[in-house]
């Protein structure tokens, strides 16, 4: 699944208090993505529990597409947290791919950082990755985030993100 244009690419983490809130903006992420008004490059609903672990609710595996999505977004959460704050198996697929060098350490840690302080403790979370051009739609989805923070990812490791998962 590559990114549709050579420009960059937005890794979003939006953060809810309410895990139905978060499962309405999933949903209506979903739908855009159905009706082929977005074009989502990897997608998955996180919750983070007291004891700070991040736990997959949801990878998106409903359709053949679906489940690209949920293996990057996996990748992603996987890239971007330590294995002690994951809880049981995560999609994860890329992290054994060699992709753990697309995103450098700095850029790591600032995402890192910044869904720490975003996905509050008891909290859900949406992380996704859209080219940049379908931000405005994306942005109308996560209506009911308590907060939204956007990362920049270049398209080319972007694309070699995707490209690894699917070869796994």
């Amino acid at each position: 699944m590559a990114t549709d244009t050579d420009g960059p690419v937005d890794l979003y983490v939006a953060a809810y208090l309410d895990e139905d809130a978060a499962r309405g903006d999933w949903d209506a992420i979903k739908q855009l993505a159905d009706d082929d008004v977005i074009k989502v490059e990897g997608l998955i609903l996180v919750s983070r529990g007291t004891d700070g672990k991040i736990n997959v609710k949801d990878d998106f595996h409903t359709t053949g597409k679906g489940a690209a999505w949920g293996a990057v977004g996996g990748a992603i959460v996987g890239l971007i947290f330590p294995p002690s704050m994951l809880a049981g198996a995560l999609v994860g697929a890329g992290a054994g791919a060699g992709v753990g060098g697309l995103i450098s350490h700095s850029e790591k840690a600032d995402i890192r950082d910044d869904v720490q302080d975003s996905l509050p403790l008891d909290s859900s979370g949406i992380v996704g990755m859209f080219d940049e051009q379908w931000e405005a739609a994306v942005d109308q989805a996560l209506t009911k985030a308590s907060t939204v923070s956007k990362n920049k990812v270049d398209a080319t490791s972007a694309k070699a993100l995707t490209d690894a998962v699917k070869s796994v």
